[in-house]
């Protein structure tokens, strides 16, 4: 019974996404072609129709008028620090690529458009054996659990699993805009990071075991305070059998209230979890900022007491005059952090956020990405008249309520929000009508959650540029 619901709710799903994608010839924007190595990503709709369908399980769809796009298909691009193929996306740094979200036309970011964050190289799986599904295993230990357990890969998969459509987003997705919207730039309010523009998120369908299942095995303790998901491989040597240093806690609460949401995922987009993403197995937190859901995921410790580590220390928190740092209890547990480098808050839930499909101009960002659909401060270009702008929205603690747009700083108007909207975790898909004059135009948007939170103007300083979720603005020439 609940399997046949379903798979008519992934049916009509599929459906529904494959129907909004012919919507999308209405637009006409034409950027720089000097874009992504020696050419650019192509952007035709056929391509995304028959991904949309290899992801749904549909047979392929005779291809639709071609959207007309100057931007067009790099040469294959690949690079030691990483595993998969990186044309499709924004080359940041040798550990970072973004998502070219003026790309984005799916529900599902397909799997070779979902950016790579990572603190070092992407693990060899031929040189190191605890990321080789043959021989990982899983440590879940700690005085806040009844009993310890070691699960091997082939354990995991005959464990009972769910799937989840999640979005997942770097907590420094949005940098780039305190940068070019605030000046944050130099002296007191120098923001320092990678410069994401707003192309650090992507959404998957997940498959994992989830929580509740694992502590049904291990037994939850009342007194269990804290989880530490920790990754044992991800090093900076980079070397095999190097000592991980990298992995995030979260609040039991948020443990126990999501239990069926957050767990051990080995599937994305039904594919065999891609090194790049965290493969074999990594844990999945729902709305939580992307690092909580770590990579190449080997130990899980439960206890009475707090964890300390350096993405809840001294990278990855808000560190400035509106942020006051927490403090450290007797009995809390340190790894590679100590108590005196504890320098602000830690990042937690995704805030809400919007965009649309139109690159950002940037001109003050430090470091400017070499296959960047655009110059330093060039605007992209559409053409006069009628025009459908399309976005996405997000609020992944509650859910999107409502979208709204304006244009040259006119009154802001709702825009059209098209399903499916899955509520808290995912993001929404949204356009609005707009007859394009020749000029220079700004549009802007915001999102407004389930709980009534709306996108600020401006946020406070961080040091570290996490969670901008002000108000963003597109720079538009019309021609």
């Amino acid at each position: 019974m609940f399997e046949g619901k379903r798979a008519a709710q992934e049916r009509r799903l599929a459906e529904h996404i494959i129907k909004d994608a012919s919507k999308l010839d209405r637009r006409r924007f034409f950027v720089s072609a000097a874009a992504f190595g020696a050419g650019a990503i192509a952007a035709d709709k056929a391509s995304a129709q028959q991904q949309l369908a290899a992801n749904a399980g549909l047979p392929n769809l005779p291809p639709p008028d071609t959207l007309h796009h100057s931007m067009r298909r790099a040469a294959g691009r690949r690079r030691p620090s990483f595993s998969k193929d990186l044309t499709q996306l924004v080359d940041l740094n040798t550990t970072n690529q973004g998502g070219a979200y003026w790309n984005f036309k799916t529900y599902i970011t397909p799997i070779d458009q979902f950016f790579i964050r990572n603190e070092f190289a992407t693990p060899d799986a031929s040189e190191e054996k605890r990321i080789d599904p043959r021989h990982w295993q899983l440590k879940i230990h700690g005085n806040g659990i009844d009993r310890e357990l070691v699960i091997t890969y082939e354990d995991l998969l005959k464990m009972q699993s769910r799937s989840i459509i999640a979005t997942m987003e770097c907590a420094g997705n949005g940098r780039s805009l305190f940068w070019e919207q605030q000046d944050m730039v130099a002296g007191a309010t120098e923001v320092t990071g990678t410069g994401w523009g707003l192309g650090g998120i992507g959404q998957a369908e997940w498959q994992y075991v989830p929580m509740s299942h694992i502590l049904s095995l291990v037994g939850l303790k009342k007194s269990a305070k804290a989880c530490l998901f920790w990754s044992g491989v991800d090093n900076k040597e980079g070397k095999a059998g190097g000592v991980g240093d990298r992995g995030r806690p979260i609040p039991v609460d948020v443990l126990r209230s999501h239990s069926r949401h957050i767990g051990l995922a080995f599937k994305m987009n039904g594919h065999d979890l891609p090194l790049d993403h965290g493969g074999p197995v990594r844990a999945i937190v729902p709305g939580y900022c992307g690092a909580a859901s770590t990579k190449w995921l080997t130990e899980i410790k439960i206890a009475d007491h707090d964890f300390w580590v350096p993405l809840n220390t001294t990278a990855h928190v808000m560190i400035g005059p509106d942020y006051l740092p927490p403090r450290a209890a007797p009995g809390d547990e340190f790894r590679f952090a100590s108590a005196d480098r504890i320098l602000g808050q830690a990042v937690t839930w995704s805030p809400p956020k919007s965009l649309i499909t139109v690159p950002l101009v940037l001109e003050k960002q430090p470091k400017f990405p070499h296959n960047y659909p655009l110059k330093p401060g060039q605007r992209p270009t559409v053409s006069a008249g009628w025009q459908t702008m399309q976005g996405y929205a997000w609020a992944l603690r509650y859910g999107v309520r409502r979208v709204e747009y304006r244009i040259d700083g006119g009154d802001w108007r709702t825009a059209d929000m098209n399903g499916p909207n899955l509520g808290r975790f995912t993001w929404v898909r949204f356009d609005f009508p707009w007859n394009a004059a020749a000029g220079r135009h700004t549009i802007e948007t915001r999102v407004t959650d389930r709980r009534g939170t709306r996108q600020p103007e401006t946020v406070p300083f961080n040091k570290g540029g996490f969670d901008f979720w002000a108000v963003p603005k597109f720079q538009i020439d019309v021609v």
